[in-house]
């Protein structure tokens, strides 16, 4: 909805407040916007501010409209009933005050259902809004099930039993894909605490705080979830999938996971999951805070995308070591087309893993410019880079481990660094090892067992010290063919400190690898995660902002540093996923302190617009910011030039513009919220005059709202008799 405010003459700051307080309307194209609160009535109720309902199941039972929108005023509420919100309809609150709780304790219900057929278009929202699960009484929280463009932001929910969010593509149980995948959902902004169980009586099952299955194109962002409050064994993910799994196309990024630490890995008091999901393709994983547990993906499939899955710029972490056995990142079945870059892994005891079963393929993976620290022992096993399996038929091709950084605890080191498996038929092979640091493991930094050797090996430019085996490869008896192991060192690498692991000006590390497509300073490209000198990010960008004024969006950001950056493209996107550059700006070059910069799109598309920032710098490397989103406000199509309130008479005038044919709402209130018109017009093209009689009107403060179905003008107004 449109909201213009105007006024014919300047109020005291308190009666301003008053007007914002009475008539701040967030945008959305609404209908109606109908109340609820906890001094409300169902009986006797219209929905209006002046007069609201009691509960949500009212509202939600009632209101149907396509564009309606629930107001929750501030207050605590408890529901009886479930609430089935409709279509069309979105949920609207004041924040942290507007709380919910629902006296519902049946299994496998939720609190508040939004479920339809596969393929219908929700077009709603649920905001600024409590969930309060009552101290793990109430089983589900929201169960958004076969809707698209549905939108959850800026909610807080907490302690619900099993689980706290589901999307799901189809709107039952079935754990097949759904017919048509649900497009152009969203949850960003949310904070989510203790909703997700671990169930040791049904086989040991995890649950999720968020749980997605059958998405397409599904945006996650910036979000606080944390699973950290029941007692071991009982704690589900922060995030995992639901029933049939598939996704494809979707981003999970700039969130922050809290999982705590679980008992082993047999799974009987607890995996050691912050993300797990099912079926993916073309899914990104990207700048997120994980403390405790690990990122779980099983059968990834490109299915037309350039990746099955993207996993870059995260932090992965430990607050302590854990003696079980836990995580960085697993990939389990096959795997097609996976990209691991730029993440660090803290305190785990594996670092990336391998899990294929019985025939699966691993290929066209690449790992590059990681850092992964304090990786130990845990339960006599432990490892940087593994492929594990109890079949000895999986095959792998295609295996790319480059410029990483890799270093065990010292005295509590795993047996291998790297390690390709028992492998006793299947085949192995085209594998490059290159411009790595490999420090402190037991056995060997390479291993590989079994009856079958490897094929087409190039182990080269990499620095393997403190390492077993005389830092040499370990291939248990079995020689690879076509094997090429050259230009290596065992040297100290001279890391800046033990917590730091960039490269001193005087590493022998500087210089010394081979290209393999990064970009790089220098003669030639250096060993480990991290380049010395110039290869950094153009921009450490602090924030980016998009907000719709007067038709115009307006980009703000900010930047803390700036190091031989050139110009920030700017690029607009109707999905979320496809953009396309729409201007620049130059960028200040070098620079240590806070910059601010702006651009304005003109002429933004209808509905949502998303917009990222490109940062290059000008020897042509990039990065790219955080994507946002706004919504464009249409054209204002009405105005009121004049009106007025007599007391002494006893009525009203309104003097209107219309820019065409159309039918409007007139409302009339007084400062206090009392309603004393609410009648429906039909506006002529151009000028418009409303007379009407009133009653039981005083001198004081009024204000006129007009309205259609996509926009609204308010106008306030003081009698003078």
């Amino acid at each position: 909805m449109k909201t213009v405010d105007f006024s014919i003459r300047r109020a005291m700051r308190s009666i301003a407040s008053l007007f914002t307080f009475i008539f701040c309307f967030s945008f959305a194209v609404s209908a109606t916007t109908y109340y609820i609160s906890p001094s409300g009535n169902d009986a006797t109720g219209t929905g209006s501010s002046a007069n609201p309902w009691k509960t949500l199941y009212k509202a939600t039972n009632t209101v149907a409209g396509v564009g309606d929108i629930i107001h929750v005023n501030a207050g605590t509420y408890l529901e009886t009933l479930q609430c089935v919100v409709k279509p069309g309809v979105s949920i609207e609150g004041d924040g942290v005050t507007s709380i919910l709780k629902s006296s519902l304790t049946a299994d496998w219900t939720e609190m508040l259902s939004l479920r339809s057929a596969e393929g219908t278009n929700g077009n709603q929202h649920i905001s600024f809004v409590k969930f309060d699960g009552q101290n793990l009484s109430t089983f589900w929280g929201i169960y958004v099930g076969g809707r698209s463009n549905v939108s959850i932001h800026d909610i807080t929910m907490v302690d619900f039993k099993d689980r706290g969010v589901l999307f799901g593509g189809r709107n039952d149980g079935n754990g097949a894909p759904p017919t048509i995948y649900a497009t152009g959902n969203s949850f960003y902004n949310n904070t989510v605490t203790n909703c997700a169980a671990y169930n040791l009586s049904t086989g040991a099952y995890g649950r999720g705080c968020l749980n997605i299955g059958g998405q397409d194109g599904m945006l996650i962002y910036n979000n606080t979830i944390s699973q950290t409050s029941r007692p071991e064994g009982y704690n589900g993910w922060p995030i995992k999938g639901w029933n049939e799994g598939y996704v494809r196309g979707c981003k999970i990024y700039n969130n922050t996971l809290n999982k705590i630490p679980m008992g082993n890995s047999t799974g009987n008091t607890g995996w050691n999951f912050a993300i797990e999901l099912f079926n993916e393709s073309g899914l990104e994983i990207y700048g997120n805070t994980i403390t405790g547990g690990s990122i779980d993906l099983n059968f990834q499939t490109k299915n037309g995308y350039a990746y099955s899955v993207w996993i870059h710029d995260n932090v992965i972490k430990q607050t302590t070591l854990n003696t079980w056995i836990e995580s960085g990142i697993v990939l389990e079945y096959g795997t097609d087309g996976a990209i691991i870059e730029n993440n660090t892994i803290d305190k785990k005891a594996h670092g990336i893993e391998f899990n294929p079963r019985s025939g699966d393929m691993i290929k066209d993976v690449t790992i590059r410019k990681n850092l992964l620290t304090n990786i130990t022992m845990a339960q006599n096993t432990g490892g940087l880079i593994g492929v594990f399996s109890n079949a000895g038929d999986f095959s792998i091709n295609n295996f790319n481990v480059l410029n990483n950084t890799m270093v065990a605890t010292a005295g509590s080191a795993p047996w291998w660094g790297i390690n390709f498996g028992a492998l006793n038929a299947g085949t192995a092979r085209n594998i490059s090892i290159k411009n790595n640091i490999i420090m402190n493991i037991l056995s060997g930094f390479l291993v590989q067992g079994g009856a079958v050797g490897m094929d087409s090996v190039y182990i080269q430019n990499n620095n393997t010290y403190n390492n077993g085996n005389s830092n040499n490869p370990n291939f248990n008896g079995v020689a690879p063919t076509n094997y090429t192991n050259t230009n290596n060192q065992h040297v100290v690498p001279m890391f800046v400190s033990a917590t730091d692991f960039h490269l001193q000006v005087a590493s022998p590390m500087i210089d010394n690898g081979v290209y393999v497509g990064i970009p790089y300073a220098g003669a030639a490209p250096d060993k480990g995660f991290a380049e010395f000198g110039s290869i950094i990010l153009p921009v450490k960008l602090l924030d980016f902002t998009a907000t719709e004024k007067s038709g115009k969006n307006i980009l703000q950001w900010k930047t803390a540093t700036e190091s031989n950056s050139d110009y920030f493209s700017i690029e607009r996107s109707s999905d979320g996923q496809h953009f396309t550059a729409i201007g620049r700006v130059t960028a200040a070059g070098f620079s240590s302190s806070e910059l601010s910069y702006s651009f304005t799109d003109a002429t933004p598309g209808a509905g949502v617009n998303y917009y990222r920032l490109v940062m290059l710098d000008k020897d042509a490397s990039k990065d790219y910011s955080n994507t946002v989103a706004v919504m464009n406000k249409k054209d204002q199509s009405l105005s009121i030039t004049a009106a007025q309130v007599s007391a002494g008479k006893k009525e009203m005038a309104v003097s209107i513009v219309s820019s065409q044919n159309q039918k409007a709402t007139i409302a009339l209130y007084d400062a206090n919220g009392r309603l004393f018109v609410n009648e429906p017009v039909l506006l002529q093209k151009g000028m418009n005059t409303i007379n009407k009689n009133i009653s039981s009107v005083s001198r004081g403060i009024y204000y006129f709202k007009l309205f259609t179905a996509g926009e609204m003008t308010v106008k306030n107004i003081l009698t003078n008799d």
